[in-house]
């Protein structure tokens, strides 16, 4: 019998053993690997972030990237510099970052007032792309403990956050240092013209070359992941994010981009970041991941990996200053901020109620919001920023049960109404517009014929009022007291007994998009270009661009043809970025409106085009197109004679194996296409098939990402991303662009 046992306990120990060993596997830097993992359940309940962006760049607080932009000639950063400071080759960076005092920082103070606004996980930022670290780094020099506040911010940021670990709080770190290499490299520059022409700016003293960095050997000095990272640099990127993993222990981590690097390394440098942190958190956490790793989709940008490298499922998915259109199964994550990414002296900052009512929305398509507040530079909030999170943090008050631990339901909503569950008993339904009348019709929420939705009771966060309400097959009918104010937004929570039995014809009308898709054509400003003219282009300047009828480039201004020399083109697009064309033999052209650097490095003979403003029109060799378009960040994307979709980077081009008719870009990286008569949208990984019947057109609005279509008999018809609004109009139309004109949407149309 004791020999029985004995094998019984080793059969025990054996399989608990095996079962840890399973539970606790370890992820491999690869992407198969990697693909186990799951968003951990804290993030998906916390659903509300507050995050610091906070360096030196405060100092002369007039905006972001000032470390970089200080060095570019002419530049508003390089003039307020100038006049301020003195010329960046007697007083560079550096110099900034020993001004950079933060003596009223009190971290703990900060931290009381974000948990006290709502939220869930408070963020610092570890360093920026200037290349400072803002913790006790110890493998680079330029830190907050050596220079500048000489403290360390990250460790105290994180103590602060300790102070919460009973309520559920969680720590969290960005880190932008992925493009820092190439990012930073405008310090090696200096002046083209003026008194200090050729005089080198302070970069290039070998002195501060730690700093500084060294001069990358093809002068790559674009703002996004460098072109081919050198080794050195990225097993100094790999040590300092694995310093701030090992030592500060975050719940979440962040890059800013995709998974670096471009070039020889692939992503493997990025995979094995991230492979370590959830290792790490594995360790910490008896085998469980607890590790959050947010990475940008911008793919969709660039498709070879410039701006990093997406896959789906090995981190969950981060959105910069936008949001999906629709629910998404997995979670996610939009990190936006309440004014500037960086304090700016007098900038306006968004309203209490626009960032509530994001939140809501973000909730109610299965998202969490970060959401940045950065401190001046001795270390407090302004007072409108204090006064912001405060009125935040009054809403949240009575409001957050329905945010955290919420759930998606059916639907996010329609236009002024969010709907999200708890459970399976409780939903809630978030009102964003005040009421004309004392009636709240929720048409979408109604049972099926012959069945109840099973609700109980209904009532508002915050207030004791009784309600009166009515569910029917016609949705649900809810009368509010006359005393009931609106602020921001009303919740009601709805209860009941396993909500199920829905009317799914309701819930589908609220994705007919017909209607709201109407209003926003109906606000915008037409232009209606006359006969004879091929194409058309709408830039962000208030200037419409042309192809006549002879296939000349023009400029039509005042009811005149203003010709960009003899250029003659098949194709003409149009962004706030500038203009670009294909010629008649297939030639690739641009005329820029501000720096694009992926252009600025670009080795082409000079053209004797000009436009009317005197500005040039530079050729992008290598490629024969027939259809082209510019992003508004000024990504390049041509259809070639051979009908591939194509883009511009790194001094190449780029071919995709997809082939399509027509193309348009919009901000900050929609891209869609005409492919066999049909309309599809680029996701990065993949092209999503929207639908649409013998389309030859295709132009993405500038601001609301509306995809503004033309068939092959010239009627208009518009998509939002959710679903089609046919525009009636008796004209029949040759082309279509989207552009700016006095900073309102507009649209161009050729008769």
């Amino acid at each position: 019998m004791i020999k029985k046992n004995n094998y019984l306990a080793l059969l025990l120990f054996l399989l608990v053993g095996f079962f840890c060993d399973v539970n606790a596997q370890k992820f491999e830097p690869t992407v198969a690997s990697m693909q186990q993992y799951q968003t951990p359940e804290w993030f998906k309940e916390a659903k509300f972030g507050i995050w610091t962006c906070w360096n030196a760049y405060t100092v002369p607080a007039v905006g972001d990237w000032y470390a970089r932009r200080m060095y570019e000639e002419g530049h508003p950063h390089y003039n307020y510099h100038l006049k301020n400071y003195g010329h960046p080759s007697e007083f560079g960076y550096k110099d900034i970052v020993h001004l950079w005092k933060g003596e009223k920082f009190n971290a703990q103070e900060l931290v009381d007032l974000f948990v006290e606004t709502g939220a869930k996980y408070i963020v610092g930022m570890a360093n920026h792309h200037d290349n400072f670290d803002l913790w006790d780094s110890k493998h680079h020099e330029w830190n907050s403990v050596n220079y500048g506040p000489k403290r360390d911010i990250m460790k105290e940021m994180q103590d602060a956050v300790k102070k919460y670990e009973d309520q559920g709080i969680r720590w969290g770190i960005t880190s932008h240092l992925e493009r820092t290499w190439s990012w930073f490299q405008t310090n090696k520059g200096a002046d083209k013209s003026g008194p200090y022409a050729g005089v080198p700016y302070d970069g290039n003293d070998p002195n501060y070359q730690d700093f500084y960095l060294p001069p990358d050997p093809n002068g790559d000095a674009k703002p996004t992941q460098p072109t081919n990272a050198p080794l050195r640099w990225r097993e100094e990127w790999l040590a300092r994010c694995k310093d701030l993993i090992e030592n500060y222990d975050p719940d979440m981590f962040y890059v800013d981009g995709g998974v670096p690097f471009p070039g020889d390394d692939k992503g493997k440098t990025g995979l094995e970041m991230i492979s370590y942190l959830y290792n790490q958190s594995m360790e910490r956490h008896n085998g469980k991941n607890e590790a959050v790793m947010c990475i940008k989709d911008w793919t969709k940008r660039m498709p070879n990996g410039e701006w990093g490298y997406y896959w789906d499922d090995i981190a969950t998915l981060d959105l910069e200053r936008t949001r999906l259109p629709k629910i998404r199964k997995e979670s996610w994550q939009t990190d936006t901020s309440i004014g500037p990414w960086t304090y700016v002296k007098g900038a306006n900052y968004r309203s209490a109620t626009e960032i509530i009512h994001e939140l809501i929305d973000i909730v109610s398509k299965n998202g969490n919001m970060l959401l940045n507040v950065s401190p001046k530079a001795d270390g407090t909030l302004d007072d409108n920023a204090y006064k912001l999170l405060k009125e935040i943090g009054a809403w949240m008050k009575v409001n957050s049960e329905s945010i955290y631990g919420t759930q998606h339901w059916e639907i996010p909503g329609n236009t002024t109404q969010r709907i999200v569950k708890k459970g399976n008993n409780n939903l809630y339904l978030s009102v964003l517009e005040a009421l004309e009348d004392n009636t709240i019709v929720v048409p979408y929420l109604a049972p099926k014929k012959g069945t109840s939705l099973g609700i109980t009771s209904i009532s508002v966060l915050g207030s004791e009022d009784k309600l009166t309400w009515e569910s029917t097959n016609k949705g649900l009918f809810i009368k509010i007291p006359d005393n009931l104010k609106f602020k921001h937004a009303i919740v009601f929570k709805i209860e009941g007994d396993s909500f199920g039995d829905y009317n799914e014809a309701l819930l589908a009308e609220v994705n007919n998009r017909s209607s709201e898709l109407k209003v926003w054509w109906e606000t915008q400003r037409v232009t209606k270009v006359s006969k004879g003219y091929k194409k058309v282009a709408a830039d962000g300047k208030n200037q419409t661009w042309a192809i006549n009828a002879e296939n000349h480039v023009v400029l039509l201004k005042d009811g005149k043809e203003l010709p960009v020399g003899n250029l003659k083109a098949r194709d003409i697009g149009a962004s706030p970025s500038g203009v670009i064309c294909v010629t008649t033999t297939g030639e690739v052209y641009i005329n820029k409106h501000w720096k694009i650097w992926w252009i600025e490095l670009l080795k082409s003979e000079k053209t004797s085009y000009t436009s009317p403003d005197g500005s040039s029109w530079v050729k992008i060799p290598g490629i024969k197109a027939k259809r082209c378009d510019l992003g508004r960040s000024g990504g390049v994307w041509v259809i070639t004679e051979d009908n591939k979709v194509a883009y511009y980077a790194t001094n190449k081009w780029n071919v995709l194996e997809k082939e399509a008719e027509d193309i348009g870009c919009g901000w900050p990286m929609q891209i869609a296409i005409i492919a066999n008569g049909q309309l599809e949208k680029f996701e990065g990984t993949k092209w999503e098939n929207l639908g649409g019947n013998n389309l030859k057109s295709i132009d993405i609005s500038v601001r609301n990402d509306v995809l503004v279509t033309l068939d092959k008999e010239g009627k208009i018809a518009v998509h939002d991303g959710l679903g089609w609004h046919a525009i009636k109009n008796e004209e029949s139309f040759l082309d279509v662009s989207c552009g700016l004109k006095n900073d309102d949407e507009t649209i161009a149309l050729i008769k």
